[in-house]
């Protein structure tokens, strides 16, 4: 906060004009003094300004994360078996196949499984979270498609980055 940068300002400042008063020799011990006492106040202040800010730091934080938690579950209880992103495997290549073969749909449902599969591979397997997000789709539909949670979790880490990304071009 400001009141702490002036008081480390304050704070450079008695460190200076102490350490030029103790040059000076025996001739200005008592001012000397009196400067290393103002320096010893004004480190502690500084140093309960400091933990409070700390407390105050962890605090929110353990309300963030409260809240986090908290939208997780509305957002599963709200979006129980709704598919947010699916893939359907209609436009997925065909190969030597055509469209009036029988079976067309159940091979443009294993087309979009391996699609997907393919697409989301490292994310399918960091285990209970992906599980969570696909909780309550449809079974045939689990493998080729992502819940509400899995969205969710994606945009808060993309808004994280971008944030981040920011704070760092901004601190340059």
């Amino acid at each position: 906060t400001s009141h702490e940068r002036k008081l480390q300002i304050h704070l450079a400042t008695l460190r200076y004009e102490a350490a030029r008063k103790r040059a000076l020799g025996p001739s200005a011990f008592v001012e000397a003094s009196k400067l290393e006492r103002a320096v010893l106040a004004t480190e502690k202040e500084l140093g309960r300004l400091v933990e409070d800010r700390e407390a105050r730091t962890a605090k929110a934080g353990k309300v963030v994360k409260r809240l986090n938690l908290f939208s997780n579950v509305v957002i599963l209880l709200v979006y129980w078996g709704v598919a947010m992103l699916a893939v359907d495997g209609s436009r997925i290549g065909l190969g030597n196949e055509s469209n009036g073969e029988d079976g067309y749909l159940e091979k443009g449902i294993e087309r979009a499984n391996a699609f997907w599969a393919g697409l989301w591979f490292p994310m399918s397997y960091h285990g209970l979270g992906y599980k969570i997000a696909q909780f309550g789709i449809q079974k045939d539909m689990k493998q080729s498609c992502v819940g509400a949670l899995a969205v969710v979790w994606s945009a808060r880490v993309f808004c994280g980055e971008v944030v981040d990304c920011s704070l760092a071009w901004w601190s340059r």
